[in-house]
């Protein structure tokens, strides 16, 4: 048990589904990828992984596995039981209905609705409080970014925020400003994928262009000490996954990672899962990787919870 919060706010339930669910689902309608030879091996990164591209390989690539509505209730009430099950006190939780639809050609609005009610039946159930954030897919472009926001309002009491992700160096988030300003008017909150593929002034942008409150990651936001300080001043906070960043490149190691330079420069940093299957880590976890192997102090750690307490989207 720990004496500070445990709240994880940057999980992606398509990294969450869990292995045995895509192994169980995938057995029942005799899909190929319950005849591989090595099926974890496709699902979860075993260390680092040299790029962003290869991780997300392991989080979405066996996604159309569950190709029912039933089959994302299920996913959702899971996500929120594995959330309960390591202590959580809160979860926020985002998923890009309109990836799903890429992958199992179910309609993002039908998608919304079986996530919403598989998780509501896991909050009832664990008195888990969850919020939802609409993921904007930023690989289809700046125009379809509108009709995804709009579908997302047809729904607006289900979210709590809305995010950008996708290829972040291959779309400029200026781009993604008419989008946002529909879902910022709707009263959504703000947080944006950036400083994990691309650099520093993608950081930049998306607070300026998007009005970003939080930030996915923003790790390469040490390139630019301007950046940290105005990171600092403005309390715009970076979720941070330790495991994540390192499988992925974004961060050297655990002990070389950038969270050091972030918390000296007084930038509001939070921990989190990211993915919890593919990178094969809960959140308690993440918080005794950064004590034991990253190096950060009992008074930093409860700096870090308590940020994410401060910076939920949720009460």
């Amino acid at each position: 048990m720990t004496a500070y919060p445990l709240i994880d706010l940057h999980r992606h339930l398509e990294g969450a589904v869990r292995s045995s669910t895509i192994l169980d689902i995938a057995t029942r309608d005799g899909h190929p990828f319950a005849r591989a030879d090595r099926p974890r091996d496709l699902l979860v990164a075993g260390g680092p992984l040299g790029g962003l591209l290869p991780y997300l390989a392991k989080v979405d690539d066996q996604i159309g596995v569950l190709g029912t509505l039933d089959d994302w209730r299920r996913a959702g009430r899971e996500a929120v039981e594995d959330a309960f099950d390591d202590g959580l006190d809160r979860v926020e939780l985002r998923f890009s209905p309109y990836f799903i639809r890429q992958q199992t050609g179910l309609a993002p609005e039908a998608v919304i609705d079986a996530v919403a009610d598989g998780v509501q039946d896991g909050s009832r159930v664990t008195r888990l409080p969850v919020g939802l954030i609409a993921t904007i897919l930023r690989d289809l472009g700046p125009d379809a970014a509108q009709e995804q926001v709009r579908t997302f309002l047809t729904r607006r009491d289900v979210w709590c925020g809305v995010d950008l992700a996708g290829n972040e160096a291959g779309y400029a988030a200026q781009l993604f400003g008419p989008a946002f300003r529909l879902a910022r008017d709707a009263g959504l909150r703000v947080t944006v994928h950036a400083g994990e593929a691309a650099g520093a002034d993608s950081v930049r942008a998306a607070i300026e262009h998007l009005g970003a409150e939080r930030i996915g990651h923003g790790v390469r936001s040490v390139e630019d000490p301007r950046l940290l300080d105005e990171l600092a001043r403005r309390g715009i906070t970076l979720e941070v996954a330790l495991t994540s960043n390192t499988q992925t490149g974004a961060a050297p190691s655990y002990r070389g990672h950038q969270i050091h330079a972030l918390l000296a420069a007084g930038v509001p940093v939070t921990l989190n899962t990211d993915n919890p299957r593919a990178s094969d880590v809960t959140l308690s976890q993440e918080f005794r990787t950064a004590r034991a192997e990253v190096g950060l102090s009992e008074e930093q750690l409860r700096t870090v919870a308590e940020q994410s307490a401060k910076a939920a989207f949720t009460a």
